[in-house]
């Protein structure tokens, strides 16, 4: 079913109920260790613009599978502690040019949409790959969650089937006007390692996680982090100097950023944990943090990268770069490498590992 530019639009334009200032979608992202039955050969699958499917342990804001025929199964997205099936709607698309539109999605009680709206795009074999989309989210009487988006809808390979076995391709599949994918950059960071770790070992459950953590957490952040049982994700540890562990906790987990929080213990865990924090550079006063958002970990160079963007297009924010080293009485800490900010939120996207230099360490 087709539907005008915009009869589409008024899912997310029409006036919203007066609501109160924490009311929010608590939209959450979501991991292919968390489809059943893993990822279809075909499928139609958006994830967060700043992430990376194969690389992130989370990344997905919406995931529909096809069947061996072709046809679209049912959609799915989670929104807090609730996984939300859907099906498709409506479609519009753009005028000028044809290829490019809308899709909507909606959950049978009719109590939660989704509207992806598909800018930018090109087409291999049966694969369409999205290299720009907005993922609109819409629930009564909340004010709609905007995320930007990348995705693929087609069948990505190679597969391991043969081109006789292969599903055919997603029903319905427009043609779509070839357009250049951004690519990324590496990060310009070229300073001194911190202390190596160990490859990161995936927790199975937030109780491997040892009380003398949680305890530190409760004391140093109180209120600030979820309950365990709320995320997904219940962190991970590294080996450290033979006879410690570096533990990587979850404390939030939203739509397009999280934090987490790292502290260290003695390995085997005794009675005891640290709890470390994130200088802050000279100039810039304040209490540090311990939260670190949107960390990648380079276990081998002992290196943390953190990017805090100031809104889901990701054109402004902080970038960081942390590495862990020995400190007085048998410790270890933090130590800020780089730290950069881009003020504008001017539409205009950058690599963040490129955004102005406001402090380098001297070492």
């Amino acid at each position: 079913m087709k539907l005008p530019f915009f009869a589409l639009a008024l899912a997310v334009t029409a006036p919203l109920p007066v609501v109160a200032d924490d009311a929010s979608i608590d939209l959450k992202l979501f991991g292919r260790h968390e489809i059943e039955g893993g990822l279809s050969t075909c499928h139609l699958a958006f994830w967060q613009s700043n992430r990376d499917p194969e690389t992130d342990q989370y990344a997905y804001l919406i995931y529909m599978p096809y069947d061996e025929n072709g046809m679209p199964k049912r959609a799915m997205i989670e929104i807090g502690k609730e996984r939300i099936a859907l099906t498709e709607s409506a479609r519009g698309d753009f005028d000028p040019p044809p290829q490019l539109g809308y899709r909507l999605y909606s959950s049978a009680d009719h109590a939660t949409h989704v509207l992806v709206r598909i800018e930018e795009a090109v087409v291999t074999g049966s694969l369409q790959t999205i290299g720009k989309a907005q993922v609109t989210v819409v629930r009564e009487d909340l004010p709609p969650f905007v995320a930007g988006a990348k995705g693929v809808i087609g069948c990505p390979g190679p597969s391991s089937v043969s081109s006789s076995e292969a599903p055919p391709a997603p029903a319905e599949q427009p043609p779509v006007a070839s357009m250049p994918s951004p690519s990324a950059t590496a990060s310009s960071y070229a300073g001194p390692d911190g202390l190596s770790l160990g490859p990161a070992v995936l927790l199975t459950a937030a109780s491997e996680v040892p009380a003398p953590v949680r305890n530190e957490i409760a004391t140093y952040t109180p209120d600030q982090c979820s309950e365990p049982e709320m995320l997904a994700y219940p962190g991970q540890r590294y080996a450290l100097a033979e006879s410690f562990i570096l533990w990587e906790v979850p404390c939030f987990l939203g739509a397009y950023q999280g934090t987490s929080i790292f502290a260290i213990t003695q390995d085997p865990p005794g009675d005891w944990a640290t709890m470390l924090s994130l200088p802050n550079p000279p100039a810039l006063e304040g209490e540090n943090n311990a939260q670190m958002m949107n960390p990648e970990v380079l276990p081998s160079r002992g290196l943390f990268v953190t990017t805090e963007v100031g809104r889901t297009e990701g054109d402004c924010g902080v970038y960081r770069v942390f590495r862990l080293m020995d400190a007085p009485g048998e410790t270890f800490e933090f130590q800020l490498m780089e730290y950069r900010e881009k003020i504008a939120c001017d539409g205009v996207q950058s690599e963040p590992s490129s955004w102005h230099l406001q402090f380098s360490s001297g070492e």
